[in-house]
């Protein structure tokens, strides 16, 4: 889980143990966010290491109430609208047929309103429906979804056989899907840091 204790002082006076903890805790969840709307892991990687650096060159600048991940967050959102509509521009000099495609990720980042604490909760309902899970279920999805267990690992692990593994996380993405549904266009980011 996310460390509140972030030490809004000690990053303004360039403590570099502040900013590693800062960088560790929303690292991951801002790469996933960029990676959902850009589909490119490197220049999700690229943007989410630009949004550190800028965080690094202004923490002067910072208030200490600044709210950090949002902040981070806004950086890493207009950082992707801007790179989706460069490659809207080059696709449409191109003559490409990528532009619906990218006019659809951008309008939903833009559309993407929610503040990083909104994108915390839906993370937290989305574990909810996880914990609901059936029991077998549950744990064989956990296996293979946060340890990135394969199916025979699991089937080994548990001692079932792949085809019952197999037949768990189906049944496990069907029920969620169903749970989710009023919340899929958010829960797609959480469907990236999950690999569904």
């Amino acid at each position: 889980m996310v460390n509140t204790n972030i030490d809004i002082p000690g990053l303004k006076n360039g403590n570099k143990k502040a900013f590693e903890v800062i960088y560790q805790d929303f690292f991951d969840m801002l790469f996933y966010l960029a990676v959902g709307y850009l589909q490119d892991r490197e220049r999700a990687r690229e943007l989410v290491q630009d949004a550190f650096m800028k965080l690094w060159e202004h923490r002067e600048t910072i208030s200490n109430k600044t709210n950090i991940k949002n902040y981070l967050y806004t950086i890493v959102k207009n950082s992707c609208l801007n790179d989706l509509r460069e490659q809207e521009i080059i696709a449409r000099n191109n003559r490409e047929y990528l532009i619906p495609e990218l006019k659809y990720r951008q309008e939903a980042l833009e559309a993407f309103a929610a503040s990083y604490n909104e994108v915390e909760s839906l993370l937290e309902i989305v574990e909810k429906s996880i914990d609901d899970l059936p029991e077998d279920i549950r744990i064989t999805f956990r296996l293979n979804r946060y340890e990135n267990l394969t199916y025979k690992e699991i089937s080994q692990k548990l001692d079932i056989s792949p085809k019952t593994v197999e037949a768990r996380i189906s049944k496990a993405l069907k029920i969620l899907r169903c749970d989710l549904k009023e919340y899929l266009p958010l829960v797609q980011l959480f469907f990236v840091f999950l690999r569904l």
